[in-house]
């Protein structure tokens, strides 16, 4: 309608000073068409420059989300730092319901933070913000030219168990390769010790039949794993804080 009532005003200020016989017919309506004309463009430039008739509207979406990370033990978040900016980031997360992993968008009207609180489910909470028409008359007035459901920004906020842990994509891919590392060494040296138990029944009664040494060896392989269990947060503690000291780059 603003497009309508623009070029009405041109009209009647182009015909009203043209085309009227008197002169303050003439001044009359060229005036009514400049003020038609000068109200219209102001408004126009009043909605596009700043919002007149609108306001922001927000809408708050929340999402479970997993680990991307292959190891149940290890509950990561991870991001891409922009332009090898430390604050700009785009982060990489799957929901619980897929397997396929996405990632937050990388713009300008896009925010992301993360929030460590005391839960179980991991949770992305985005926030977004358009600008509304205040009532019908406005968006009737502004029809063709205002952009309704114009987007303010989207913020996303990753609510995350105190047990999870925040790498750039560099940091995950140091800690998924020294975690592979230490199992490597982890299942060695879990074998020698197997053996060497075995080794030391044997040597203890020379006579033990299949069925023992059966016996003995699933002892052993059960006594080792519980051992190497209670060492694996400990360690895998040690390799995030080493991992939070490499290059994020």
């Amino acid at each position: 309608m603003i497009l309508i009532a623009l070029f009405l005003g041109i009209i009647i200020f182009v015909g009203g000073f043209l085309l009227m016989p008197t002169k303050s017919q003439r001044l009359t309506v060229g005036s009514l068409g400049l003020i038609v004309l000068v109200a219209s463009a102001a408004l126009m430039i009043g909605n596009d420059n700043w919002h007149w008739g609108m306001h922001q509207h927000s809408e708050t979406t929340t999402t479970n989300i997993a680990s991307i990370s292959p190891s149940k033990q290890l509950n990561v978040l991870v991001y891409q730092p922009i332009r090898k900016s430390n604050t700009e980031k785009v982060y990489v997360y799957r929901k619980t319901t897929s397997k396929r992993q996405r990632h937050t968008a990388a713009s300008l009207k896009t925010t992301n933070r993360v929030r460590y609180r005391n839960v179980t489910q991991a949770k992305m909470v985005t926030k977004t913000t358009t600008w509304r028409y205040n009532n019908s008359f406005w968006r009737w007035l502004f029809s063709w030219t205002g952009t309704h459901h114009e987007l303010v920004g989207h913020q996303n906020t990753f609510v995350l168990p105190n047990s999870w842990t925040t790498l750039s994509t560099h940091q995950a891919k140091w800690l998924s390769a020294a975690v592979k590392k230490r199992e490597a060494t982890a299942k060695t040296t879990m074998t020698q010790a197997v053996t060497a138990a075995v080794k030391k029944e044997v040597a203890a009664d020379p006579n033990l039949t299949a069925k023992q040494l059966t016996q003995v060896k699933q002892q052993a392989e059960a006594t080792v794993q519980k051992a190497a269990q209670q060492q694996t947060v400990t360690v895998l503690n040690q390799l995030i804080k080493q991992a939070k000291t490499q290059s994020v780059h």
